[in-house]
């Protein structure tokens, strides 16, 4: 299986990191195949390769125009190992090339290869090598240099041509500046609730296909505050995006539109990155209603990338409690192993069930045959950006087998909390709050259990609705998610800790939960910057599935909604 090839930034701005060849050696590097469009050029050369200094040599001119200086070029690239000539790493598989800018800039940080280049035809392949790279295989003693291999693909045209439209009605007008870079004028009003994809310029090249790499300029601002967020203009070179890893509103808006084409889009938050409140402020992503002009200057067809190897498990440790079976709901912990030693374990409730079975069919056929206290570490790969492939080992523990409800006749509510009720699933209910909370924490059976006490510091497994006494609106509910959740009691509010410890697994449990020992009030809450915690005296019914002991130096899982304002602090 090939090795994917991850590249950043300007395509070959990163060969500053990743090349080699001794004067003999890299004199000998020649093309041992003819490649034709797609595939992979081979080479042979004498090694071990060690270069002092910065060295190309073209492999085959090319037939294609000639490179000059301002060319925009797509370029895929194959890095060979100097020590011994083996492969480490190549593009070809993971994208349709990278953007490569022969300007000034490479002139001044890479010289010899602005020289090669500006010698060369489209089509043409040269070898590159750079002391840079001695000694990165990491074996003492190795000085060897890499030596990367470059083709170029294809030339991009640096604009397009033609005189610009109006903006569709209900968008921003775009004008020019001097250098035919848009930009947006006053952005006012609300956004469209749908898409929308206009031509602002239409070219007369093919129509851009579903799941190709759309290579372009653009520019995006967001729809509130007019704010530019991202240019590739400022950047300095045109991105090669793939369609089938771009956000919604790019490949549903670029899909059928020319090349050669200036589209303006307007791109409701849902085929964003998504809202603030569902990103947070601090994710980095723009956020809410976008809105892009862009430049499609090329489109090319995405390779297929090569099938991810198969998982794989290792049992560490053989349980010798209860056997699993096919539908049971497991309470276990999963811990990264990094060098053969697991990290911080994070409690789950994983069912076996089959949604589990659909998704990923490795970990349940583990799980399903395991005994309560087995660990077994399973390693799956995954692509990590730019068809960069990594692997990853997860050791799963199964620490019980948990029932997924209670049993039992629910008792009346305590004297002064709100009734609660059941539905036709036995998932609980609160009413309304019709008075003031309690001013102490009231912890309460509605269902007492017969199994053992939930003590100090341990992780529970549960089912769980949240209400605000001030509104009795449901902020949170495991039970609308329709699985349980898991986490320490050492990492929860105060009110949940204190309220649990104690009560018999098996039980069911109505809290009321005081301001102080909950998220705080309104203006504790905005002045700590944790915006989507529910504020003032809180209320819970809670379902106590499961409890284990906590494994030293646990984290707590961001349970039980990742984006739910949780009992976790």
């Amino acid at each position: 299986m090939r090795k994917a090839l991850l590249r950043t930034g300007t395509a070959i701005g990163a060969a500053l990191l990743l090349t080699a060849c001794s004067p003999g050696g890299f004199n000998s590097v020649e093309l041992s195949n003819d490649p034709s469009a797609g595939d992979v050029p081979e080479i042979t050369f004498e090694t071990p390769v060690e270069v002092e200094e910065n060295q190309t040599k073209v492999l085959r001119e090319g037939d294609g125009a000639e490179i000059q200086d301002g060319s925009v070029l797509l370029a895929q690239a194959v890095i060979y190992r100097g020590s011994d000539g083996e492969e480490v790493g190549e593009s070809y598989s993971s994208g349709a090339g990278q953007i490569l800018k022969v300007d000034s800039d490479l002139k001044e940080r890479l010289p010899e290869l602005y020289d090669a280049l500006t010698q060369m035809k489209v089509g043409g392949i040269l070898a590159y090598s750079s002391p840079a790279t001695a000694g990165q295989s990491g074996q003492e003693g190795d000085n060897s240099t890499s030596v990367e291999v470059y083709e170029i693909v294809q030339e991009i045209p640096t604009q397009i041509e033609g005189e610009m439209s109006d903006s569709p009605d209900g968008l921003p007008e775009v004008t020019e500046n001097d250098d035919r870079v848009p930009e947006f004028g006053e952005i006012d009003g609300d956004a469209p609730d749908e898409m929308v994809s206009d031509y602002l310029i239409e070219g007369d090249g093919d129509a851009v296909e579903a799941g190709q790499t759309a290579v372009v300029n653009y520019v995006g601002a967001r729809w509130e505050d007019g704010e530019t967020f991202d240019s590739s203009w400022e950047a300095g070179a045109p991105a090669a995006l793939p369609l089938d890893n771009a956000i919604a509103g790019w490949s549903e808006g670029l899909e059928g539109k020319k090349v050669g084409s200036r589209v303006i889009l307007s791109v409701p938050a849902d085929k964003a990155y998504g809202t603030t409140e569902e990103l947070g402020e601090d994710s980095g992503y723009p956020t809410g209603d976008l809105l892009f002009v862009v430049d499609i200057l090329a489109a090319v067809d995405t390779p297929e990338p090569e099938p991810l190897p198969d998982p794989t498990a290792s049992v560490v440790n053989e349980g010798d409690g209860d056997e699993v079976d096919e539908g049971d709901t497991l309470l276990v912990t999963r811990a990264t192993v990094t060098n053969g030693e697991p990290g911080d374990a994070t409690p789950s409730v994983m069912s076996l069930d089959e949604t589990l079975k659909d998704e990923d069919s490795f970990t349940y056929d583990q799980l399903k045959d395991a005994k309560v206290g087995t660990s077994v570490d399973i390693t799956t790969s995954s692509r990590a950006g730019a068809g960069q492939i990594s692997e990853s080992t997860t050791r799963y523990t199964v620490r019980e087998i948990i029932p997924t409800e209670v049993d039992g006749l629910m008792e009346p509510t305590p004297e002064g909390l709100p009734m609660v009720t059941q539905t036709d699933g036995g998932d609980p209910e609160i009413a309304q709050p019709e008075r003031d909370a309690p001013d102490d924490l009231v912890s309460e059976y509605l269902i007492e259990g017969d199994g053992p006490e939930v003590e100090d510091g341990q992780t529970v497994a549960v089912n769980y609705v949240g209400v605000r006494w001030e509104d009795g609106e449901v902020f949170d509910s495991s039970y609308e998610r329709g699985t349980p959740t898991a986490f320490p009691l050492d990492g929860v509010i105060d009110g949940w800790s204190e309220g649990l410890e104690g009560k018999n697994v098996g039980s069911r449990v109505i809290i009321s939960i005081p301001a102080d020992k909950a998220y705080g009030t309104q203006e504790e809450i905005e002045e700590s910057g944790n915006t989507t915690a529910p504020a003032g005296d809180l209320l819970f019914v809670v379902d106590i599935l499961g409890a284990t002991d906590t494994p030293a130096a646990a984290s707590a899982s961001p349970s039980p909604a990742a984006a739910s304002p949780s009992p976790s602090e």
